[in-house]
């Protein structure tokens, strides 16, 4: 049960996260514009985007993907597909085809810049929490009499 709430709450964190983060992008991209493009729909896709982003951030939690890399790569399948779910799908805000696939490749580009600079992140940690542990041989035995 505790494990249950525990990814209860990091699920409705990043859901919030991923809403605040991309109503704040499109008020400032409406402010800029000076236009109206923040409206109803465009608040509702926010917020579908964001549950759906929460929903595949869980991938990192799976253990039966061991590489780091496969996780990302998965999840920046499921990310995508997301935002061409939320924001061209459902909310109807994108009705040329032009302009649809322009946002998603926009998106994944950005996606990717991300996801490289995570990557290099993780293992640049992960490198230095193993330096910091004691080696340990595992073929040659220790206390040999």
């Amino acid at each position: 049960m505790k494990k249950f709430v525990s990814v209860l709450k990091s699920y409705i964190g990043h859901t919030g996260a991923y809403f605040m983060f991309s109503t704040l992008v499109f008020v400032l991209v409406a402010e800029m514009l000076k236009s109206s493009t923040v409206n109803l729909p465009l608040i509702w896709s926010a917020l579908t985007f964001g549950a759906l982003v929460a929903l595949c951030d869980l991938i990192f939690m799976f253990p039966y993907l061991r590489s780091y890399i496969a996780k990302t790569v998965v999840h920046g399948i499921l990310t995508i597909a997301s935002f061409a779910f939320a924001f061209i799908r459902v909310s109807g805000l994108i009705e040329r085809g032009r302009t649809a696939i322009f946002a998603v490749l926009v998106f994944s580009v950005l996606y990717l810049i991300l996801a490289v600079i995570r990557c290099v992140y993780h293992f640049v940690t992960t490198k230095k929490e193993n330096e910091k542990k004691a080696y340990t041989n595992l073929y040659t035995p220790t206390n040999v009499d």
